[in-house]
């Protein structure tokens, strides 16, 4: 047997060795793209996990925006027994509204009502008031309600009216001068109006029969700027 002499003994070791290199870089290459894809997918997992949720969130906040649009949208009425006998010719009229009356309501009350309206998401970017005919009030008190709504808030008061109201011209005084200190609040004359027009009252001077509740579902419906609603032929 012929013996390599040492210098191709070295060429046959490197030989080897680059051998055994290259088989542990091929191994290497083998691997690391297993390793690296499962990192990849891992990584888009938690990517598309998030994009979702993401997605979600857009969404569940447009829903959120959308109704609070619409409520902002709506008219709110907070009345007595004036408005309340009124109610089916202001929802004819004013169609879509809200409207919580009841009778022998006072001023005081009305905080507590708007607060209760607002839980039920009933209180529109609109607000009609009708109060002040059962009680006279001061303007501190009226001034609670108006201060419970903020100043985006299109305030509407009607003016009190009775044929024996004691109280009429001083609490019509004290509406007026919530409107002439809060930019925000508007004076729907009824006193005046209603002057106008005895035939539109039974025998206490207050309570309206039904020439009586049409004119002022369309006092307050032409002091809003709303349309009349159309008629099918």
């Amino acid at each position: 047997m012929k013996f390599l002499d040492r210098k191709n003994l070295n060429k046959v070791i490197l030989g080897v060795i680059t051998v055994v290199v290259t088989v542990i870089a091929v191994i290497g290459l083998i691997q690391a793209p297993s390793k690296s894809s499962d990192r990849l997918a891992q990584d888009l997992q938690q990517q598309f996990q998030e994009n979702a949720e993401l997605l979600k969130q857009q969404e569940e906040a447009k829903k959120a925006s959308a109704e609070q649009e619409a409520i902002r949208q709506q008219i709110t009425f907070v009345g007595d027994s004036v408005m309340l006998g009124a109610a089916p010719e202001l929802l004819e009229t004013i169609p879509g509204s809200v409207i919580d009356a009841k009778e022998s309501r006072q001023v005081r009350d009305g905080v507590a009502i708007l607060k209760e309206l607002q839980s039920d998401k009933k209180l529109g970017g609109t607000v009609v008031i009708e109060l002040g005919t059962n009680s006279y009030f001061n303007e501190s008190t009226g001034q609670e309600i108006i201060d419970y709504l903020d100043k985006d808030t299109k305030i509407y008061w009607i003016t009190v009216y009775g044929k024996y109201l004691q109280d009429q011209e001083r609490t019509n005084q004290v509406i007026r001068n919530l409107a002439e200190h809060n930019e925000n609040v508007k004076i729907i004359a009824w006193d005046e109006e209603a002057a106008k027009h005895p035939d539109w009252f039974y025998n206490d001077g207050i309570h309206l029969n039904g020439a009586g509740r049409s004119g002022f579902a369309d006092l307050i419906r032409t002091s809003l700027g709303v349309e009349a609603p159309t008629t099918e032929e």
